[in-house]
């Protein structure tokens, strides 16, 4: 059962967006093609048209984490999440749907160049009554007044502020970008040790984002884990649960360091390259460095 919750005046926001539009198939560029800019203070650049339509095609997109409401931070494992959508007919109009921590919200935002983001549809919610929901009336009352919002580039991360009219952050939301460690993986330094080839004796493993799940070998035994990502912080994984099997090898020590290593890594960044990863503890010290295998 869903109920509506209602709003007034939409036509000219849809005006602004329907000229956006035309100016845009004027143009004649593929949305694709353009790169999204950062100013001097890693903030995201929607300045223009093009600016506009790199940014919704390339951050916009895609599921954000809710963490923080009218200034209350969001605690939890499973964290109350917006969701933009790709299938609207209008590239400015963003389709979405919510989990606000207890019901689905769905409805349309109007985006527009200079950084503008107006309910452009009536919204509609579930009509769960759930006992402990605290953040569920601030999460719907921040879509329904969305007036402004900003993004800022934090290492591969995006962190989004919604502002109401008068400029007041009303809800911040994080996307990590960590899906660059998708793949296998060969270590090539750890700690003080480098390694120069990537050999049976060389710890190796394959990330797996989308399912949160780590394999590999330790340069001995067989390694399965669980993966973290905290969406509070910036550039997070964490590797939890980690088990082995227990065949004896000769060089039980390299084994040692590299499961106390993933232990130990709270973030990673690309290296020179995607194909090359940095692993970080909680103090943003190298702990071991990856190089991406390219497997047949």
């Amino acid at each position: 059962m869903k109920k509506t919750i209602k709003s007034s005046g939409h036509s000219s926001l849809l005006l602004l967006v329907a000229a956006l539009l035309t100016a845009s198939l004027t143009t004649g560029c593929g949305s694709m093609k353009k790169s999204v800019k950062t100013n001097d203070n890693n903030q995201v650049v929607t300045s223009t048209i093009n600016d506009t339509e790199a940014v919704i095609n390339q951050v916009l997109y895609g599921e954000w984490t809710i963490s923080n409401v009218n200034g209350r931070e969001v605690t939890g494992d499973e964290r109350p999440y917006l969701v933009f959508d790709t299938t609207a007919t209008n590239p400015f109009i963003l389709k979405y749907y919510a989990n606000n921590g207890c019901n689905i919200l769905n409805g349309q935002v109007g985006v527009t160049a200079g950084g503008e983001m107006r309910k452009a549809s009536e919204g509609l919610s579930t009509m769960r009554f759930c006992p402990d929901a605290p953040y569920e009336t601030g999460i719907t009352m921040a879509l329904e007044t969305v007036h402004n919002y900003a993004i800022d580039r934090i290492g591969s991360d995006y962190v989004l502020y919604l502002k109401d009219a008068v400029g007041k952050t009303t809800m911040t939301l994080v996307k990590s970008n960590i899906s660059f460690l998708n793949g296998a993986w060969t270590v090539t330094r750890l700690g003080n040790e480098t390694f120069t080839t990537s050999g049976d004796d060389v710890p190796q493993m394959v990330i797996d984002i989308p399912e949160l799940k780590v394999h590999g070998n330790t340069g001995c035994n067989v390694m399965n884990g669980n993966i973290f990502i905290d969406p509070a912080k910036a550039n997070s994984i964490q590797f939890r649960d980690l088990a082995t099997s227990r065949k004896a090898c000769p060089d039980m020590q390299r084994e040692q360091a590299f499961l106390v290593a993933l232990e130990q890594v709270e973030s990673a960044v690309p290296g020179a390259s995607d194909d090359v990863a940095i692993m970080k503890d909680a103090m943003g010290r190298e702990v071991m460095q990856l190089q991406r295998l390219q497997l047949k």
